[in-house]
């Protein structure tokens, strides 16, 4: 795969790394993870042979491991032994037919006759898996049940609380929580702590984060405007779990996972225990189909470049197809419109300064830098104005929406967006 999105697809297949004892699945998993980021291709190999080859690894993390493999055989230009395993891959259950086409590590198989076959084959399994009716999307919210059970018994014995989130959380989790656990939360302990160390606000939410499922209409609505603009929209089922303010949303291959405790403001709410950041970014419960039309972008675009420029666009372009779809102006970020409207030419400037490189930190999930003055984030709100310029300069909106979508190349799009010239002449 492009090296770039390594981490994303190990993190994925690493969701054996649940249980707290590892087992020797996750040991050879995590292993294989340490050399990959090593980038050396022939070790990495043999790692993650050893996962295939592992009677209890599940298939998800053999199919994963088989497309590892196919793509450092492909960064060694290896195309008889990189066309084998990405058989392998698909035959196991890898059937991400966009990705396989896109991905750059695997470019010498483009001109093998094998290759139109097996994009074909992968998109024929790919569409006996795909959700194509937004009704049809099931919105799991079991793990929030779940939760709340084990908080009510951490509360009456703190000294055995994150054994108690083990047992009764944690270990009877869906298969969205496990994948949002190995992703985000990693760790009992930590979880245990961000949890108990916020009695007032945790004590304040139970309705709120129960209530998530009366939303179904309004996100079934939100998701069949976002299939009217854009028909090739993919959806995925979502999974409603309580994080510890890890991350409000982030997807994997089991779906939309949305840290329910992050959407649960409301009547009642008491935020006082959370930091600046977290009250600011504490969203009621009714922003709900903003937000998950902003995450089910994230599984319907193109990969990034590693670059900021790519990190802002993707995220940048989610917030404007929420808008889009929803009509709240800046989607599910839109406490950034304010004051990104206000200091427009500035930003741009110090963006552009930037963009090309890979440092995301002062855009980018850099909560450490909000202020009451000037909120953190502002990556996404100048990925925004790229996309909202390229959209309305483009006649044919249903296009305008399927390439920004598309982007594979960022700094072209920037270009043909006109949104830097255009920002000067105002």
């Amino acid at each position: 795969m492009q090296r770039y999105l390594l981490p994303f697809f190990l993190l994925a297949a690493s969701t054996a790394a649940f249980a707290q004892a590892p087992t020797r699945t996750d040991s050879l998993i995590t292993r294989a993870q340490q050399i990959s980021k090593q980038k050396n291709y022939p070790e990495a190999i043999k790692a993650y042979q050893l996962v295939v080859q592992e009677p209890t690894a599940k298939p998800r993390y053999k199919a994963i491991s088989y497309y590892n493999i196919a793509c450092y055989y492909g960064l060694q230009n290896d195309a008889p032994n990189a066309l084998t395993n990405l058989e392998k891959a698909i035959e196991a259950g890898y059937v991400n037919a966009k990705h396989i086409a896109e991905d750059s590590d695997l470019n010498l198989l483009h001109g093998n006759k094998q290759w139109p076959k097996l994009l074909a084959r992968a998109r024929k399994l790919e569409e006996k898996q795909l959700i194509r009716r937004p009704e049809d999307v099931k919105l799991v919210t079991t793990d929030i049940n779940r939760f709340w059970q084990a908080y009510s018994a951490a509360q009456r014995d703190t000294a055995q609380a994150s054994a108690i989130f083990r047992r009764e959380y944690f270990d009877k989790g869906s298969e969205g929580l496990k994948d949002y656990y190995s992703l985000k939360i990693k760790n009992d302990a930590s979880f245990t702590k961000r949890i108990l160390r916020r009695p007032l606000y945790y004590q304040s939410i139970q309705g709120t984060t129960l209530s998530i499922a009366k939303q179904k209409p309004q996100i079934v609505a939100a998701f069949k405007r976002f299939q009217e603009l854009y028909p090739n929209v993919h959806f995925q089922n979502i999974y409603f779990v309580v994080g510890g303010w890890v991350s409000g949303g982030t997807v994997s291959d089991a779906g939309l996972l949305i840290g329910a405790d992050q959407v649960a403001n409301g009547p009642g709410v008491n935020t006082s225990e959370l930091s600046l950041v977290q009250r600011n970014r504490c969203a009621p419960v009714t922003v709900m189909p903003e937000l998950m039309v902003h995450e089910l972008v994230h599984r319907n675009q193109g990969s990034q470049d590693g670059t900021l420029l790519s990190y802002a666009l993707s995220e940048g372009m989610a917030d404007f197809v929420s808008e889009l779809v929803t009509g709240v102006k800046g989607g599910a970020n839109s406490r950034l419109q304010a004051y990104g409207n206000a200091h427009e030419q500035e930003l741009w400037a110090d963006f552009k300064k930037e963009m090309l490189g890979t440092n995301p930190d002062n855009w980018m999930a850099n909560g450490s830098q909000e202020t009451p003055e000037k909120p953190c984030d502002l990556g996404y709100y100048v990925g925004y104005k790229i996309c909202q310029a390229y959209y309305n300069k483009t006649a044919d909106k249903k296009q305008a929406l399927a390439d920004i979508l598309s982007i594979r190349d960022a700094k072209a799009f920037l270009a043909q967006s006109g949104y830097e010239s255009g920002l000067a002449s105002r």
